[in-house]
């Protein structure tokens, strides 16, 4: 799933998930505008077997018209990933000028 931005601005975007994985590794996860991280919201962590952690974070930023936003994860290493129980993801994307 993605958010398209409609307008040029600077927004606000906010965003959370609890992950957890299958096997002991570095788990990474970004906000993506066109495909490409934006640096300053990319989390890694290293990860145990079956520990949920929750990712989150705030970042206000420039974004062009046609701009598609979404959340990536990413990991050292081919592994499960699961949502924390009972838990959903989060992304908002506020455009505050």
């Amino acid at each position: 799933n993605s958010i398209t931005v409609t307008e040029a601005g600077v927004y606000e975007i906010n965003y959370s998930s609890t992950l957890s994985v299958a096997l002991g590794t570095t788990l990474t996860l970004a906000v993506r505008s066109n495909g490409t991280n934006i640096p300053t919201t990319v989390i890694s962590k290293a990860l145990s077997v079956g520990t949920g952690s929750l990712y989150s974070g705030s970042v206000i930023t420039n974004l062009t018209a046609g701009s598609v936003i979404d959340m990536a994860i990413s990991a050292l290493i081919a592994v499960g990933v699961t949502l924390g129980s009972g838990v959903n993801s989060i992304l908002t994307v506020k455009r505050i000028n």
